[in-house]
């Protein structure tokens, strides 16, 4: 049993961010499902049968997916420099962020910012001292932080469950601050429960201190800050989240159109006829089922004066042109280029415009996302002992190009570059490569020069 009543005691901080977290699942669980392909029917009739919603499935088109990821695809980093380094990337920050895995962590965990508006990363230490950097879903972590300064972290919890212990842990991170001076803490609380069900709802009565993990009193970390980082999309949202209205409509839209075509896949028939003269010559009336067939085959025979009357396919043009529309709208609140989400052609003009915006947009996420990764490393070189390395005003997040240049365009401004620029500048800022492709690149030069260089039989130089 954990006590929740002692007002600024680690039961109190794990209540009130157990509820913070809580609150919020259903907001951010509503915003995964558009994001995974899964979002409401366009219609909520209980009494549909399984193959009627089988179509409403089919209606559904994700967008949502295509808006985060034609971000996040663009948002790479490139190096990392550090006090230590200079101007140059430090070979021990991107060590660190290789054996982390970061190229994928980091993907996953700017796709989450963008998706559900928040993120996060945890940093610690393996047995060894080394740093230990994970990326967090936003339905499993949340921070609390001081209102006066939302970058000073105060607490953070992290709910998962175990299925091979068949466990419920719950995180607590405190800093310093928080518990009255000193180096921050971590508690770990836990109960034993077979299946994952619901998810984890925390109650003081159900879960008790995790004894192997330092009980009540917690384990003390290396530094004095809570070792969670968030990463925040712009106002807390995710990118897709003012629109989708918009994104409804569209599906609405395609439902609509998919229920008419169904409806009218077979054309309507009717036989005019006179009731006096509708009977088979034997005085009884005909049976206009048997009369009319589809078979192309049979022949088809009519009482005297009868009209036969067909209908005709509706037009779907106005419905098409409506959706076409929504989606336009869509691209222009979400400044995305229009072909990304309708392929068509379009003035050079618009499209550049749209290229622009989406431009920005990256600029944007790498400055926010930015701001996270330095608090990560700074995190990191604390945990690590590297204290020679966390000046967090020197810690530099290099990021590759949002906007890629094709081949011929490199060469042309690479041409005009050369008396400007230095190379090794030309060949990051003009020809767009990684410092590690850079390198390669320095080397191979220096072996051609060697090769120029052979002396020639008679001992000169060739």
């Amino acid at each position: 049993m954990i006590d929740v009543t002692v007002e600024g005691a680690p039961g109190w901080w794990l209540l009130k961010a157990c509820r913070k977290r809580e609150g919020r699942v259903a907001r951010l669980q509503k915003l995964a499902d558009y994001h995974d392909g899964n979002p409401p029917l366009p219609t909520s009739n209980v009494a549909a049968t399984e193959a009627f919603r089988k179509v409403q499935r089919q209606a559904r088109t994700n967008m949502a997916e295509l808006i985060v990821g034609s971000l996040r695809e663009r948002v790479s980093v490139r190096d990392i420099r550090t006090s230590v380094s200079g101007e140059k990337p430090d070979s021990e920050a991107w060590d660190m962020w290789l054996e982390n895995g970061m190229d994928v962590e980091f993907s996953e965990v700017l796709e989450n910012m963008l998706a559900m508006g928040d993120a996060y990363m945890i940093v610690g230490t393996d047995k060894e001292g080394n740093a230990v950097i994970t990326g967090e879903d936003p339905r499993q972590v949340v921070t609390i932080h001081n209102p006066a300064r939302q970058a000073e972290v105060r607490a953070a919890v992290k709910a998962f469950h175990d299925p091979d212990e068949s466990v419920d842990y719950l995180y607590l991170y405190l800093s310093g601050a928080a518990l009255g001076g000193g180096n921050a803490r971590r508690y770990v609380a836990k109960r034993a429960r077979k299946s994952l069900g619901a998810g984890i709802v925390f109650s003081g009565a159900a879960f008790s201190w995790d004894e192997g993990r330092g009980g009540e009193d917690g384990e003390e970390l290396a530094h004095e800050f809570v070792p969670v980082v968030r990463f925040r999309n712009r106002k807390g949202v995710g990118e897709f989240e003012p629109h989708l209205d918009i994104l409804d409509r569209i599906n609405h839209d395609v439902y609509t159109r998919m229920i008419i075509a169904l409806y009218q896949a077979y054309k309507q028939r009717a036989i005019q006829v006179d009731e006096d003269e509708a009977d088979d010559g034997k005085g009884e009336p005909v049976n206009l089922d048997e009369v009319l067939t589809s078979d192309p085959g049979s022949w088809l025979q009519l009482p005297f004066n009868s009209k036969v009357w067909e209908s005709s396919q509706a037009d779907l043009q106005g419905i098409l042109n409506a959706t076409k529309d929504d989606i336009s709208h869509l691209a222009a609140v979400t400044r995305r280029p229009l072909p990304m989400l309708s392929p068509d052609n379009q003035s050079a003009e618009g499209a550049n415009f749209t290229r622009e915006g989406l431009t920005f947009a990256v600029e944007d996420k790498q400055t926010r996302a930015g701001q996270g990764l330095v608090d990560v490393f700074y995190l990191a070189f604390l945990a690590t002992g590297k204290t020679d390395r966390a000046v967090k005003s020197r810690i530099i997040v290099g990021w590759n190009p949002g906007e890629r240049y094709s081949i011929t365009d490199k060469a042309s401004a690479g041409s005009q570059a050369v008396t400007v620029l230095a190379k090794r500048t030309t060949m990051r800022e003009v020809y767009q490569m990684t410092p590690t492709e850079i390198d390669q690149a320095e080397a191979e030069a220096a072996d051609e020069l060697l090769l120029t260089q052979e002396v020639a039989p008679d001992g000169n130089a060739a």
